[in-house]
């Protein structure tokens, strides 16, 4: 008996093709948001400076003896924008063949994202380089580590006071991120028979109800990244307020669609923006260095 299957009309099938997936990338802005953010306006040069004035001390006073005078001497940090972009083409041609509006949409989504993890990477060698370092290389992150931390930034000879303690966060990869739970939230490394007890706290509850770290620790909010600058085996996470670095945004992110050279018969996607960023107050960061080995347990 002759009998027709699907093999036998190739040619008359019709193509089943669903939505564009995107190649997905870290491009949540965790460190920008962490840092300041000066944006620039219209008339404003594309080089910021920030000035600085000195401390001055305050001295006993013997009657009828005069008083010690004290120079005032400002400094200033000069942070240059440069421009980053991303460009595509695509031919008319190819165009035509599929949803024109759908295709540029998933275009711009993809270019925006790439836009997102540059600045992300170039912001992390602000948190890279921090003078003062706790944690070390080939160690695992620890909540005791995040707590050194803030309680150097209190100390420090500039001191991030309790007003300012509400703009530190802290930075962390996600290997690290695995580390610090086990802290909050010890899921037995003791023998079988007799695990590590478990604490009963919001801290616990929080790691316990979301992989991702909500709310405060010691105050803190933990951000998870995974643009931040390796070593090797070894990562350079943070903990940092937000004024020890300045991000100066001279122009925000634009998309240009440029269709003026006709002979390519294509049109360009150019999405640039304009930034620059630097080091303001290297005692109100700290570098957080710990293995970044992919856990199994």
């Amino acid at each position: 008996m002759a009998l027709s299957t699907t093999a036998n009309i190739a040619n008359l099938q019709e193509k089943v093709i669903g939505p564009a997936r995107q190649t997905l990338k870290d491009d949540v802005l965790a460190i920008k948001g962490s840092f300041k953010v000066v944006r620039g306006e219209a008339g404003m040069d594309d080089t910021y400076n920030s000035p600085k004035l000195p401390g001055v001390t305050a001295f006993g006073l013997v009657e009828g003896v005069d008083m010690v005078t004290e120079t005032i001497v400002d400094s200033s940090v000069a942070i240059s924008a440069t421009e980053v972009g991303v460009s595509v083409e695509l031919t008319n041609k190819m165009l035509r063949t599929v949803n024109l509006d759908e295709f540029l949409r998933n275009a711009g989504e993809a270019m925006a994202s790439a836009i997102n993890v540059k600045q992300e990477q170039d912001f992390a060698s602000l948190i890279d380089g921090f003078g003062t370092v706790v944690g070390l290389d080939g160690s695992s992150a620890s909540i005791g580590q995040l707590g050194a931390a803030l309680a150097q930034l209190r100390n420090n000879s500039e001191p991030v006071n309790e007003a300012m303690f509400r703009e530190v966060s802290a930075v962390i990869a996600p290997y690290g991120w695995h580390d610090i739970s086990g802290d909050l939230f010890p899921t037995g490394s003791g023998t079988s028979h007799a695990p590590d007890t478990s604490q009963n706290n919001s801290a616990n509850d929080r790691v316990l109800s979301n992989y991702f770290p909500v709310g405060s620790y010691f105050g803190t909010p933990i951000k998870v990244s995974t643009n931040l600058v390796t070593s090797s085996t070894n990562v350079r996470s943070g903990v940092f307020h937000s004024g020890a670095g300045l991000i100066y945004e001279f122009m925000p992110v634009d998309l240009e669609v440029d269709d003026s050279d006709k002979s390519m018969r294509a049109i360009e996607l150019d999405m640039v923006i304009d930034y620059g960023y630097g080091e303001i107050l290297d005692g109100h960061g700290r570098e957080w260095d710990h293995d970044n080995t992919a856990p199994t347990s």
